[in-house]
């Protein structure tokens, strides 16, 4: 095993969380938080990822920023 490089791997494949289409091309528009377990991103496509406003990070709503 060649450890120079990394093995090729296709690419991401999600659905769009607004027009729930397949993309191979997801943006990440949200991320979900979980007292109880692990949380999960929300992806859309590049055609809809502009109708979401960019992601809020959880930790600085906490620090009032």
């Amino acid at each position: 095993m060649n450890r120079d490089r990394s093995p090729e791997r296709p690419p991401p494949v999600r659905m769009c969380v607004r027009c729930e289409q397949v993309t191979d091309d997801p943006v990440l528009v949200h991320e979900v938080h979980s007292a109880s377990g692990p949380g999960w991103n929300v992806y859309a496509c590049r055609r809809c990822a502009p109708r979401f406003p960019p992601p809020v990070d959880v930790f600085d709503l906490l620090r009032g920023d």
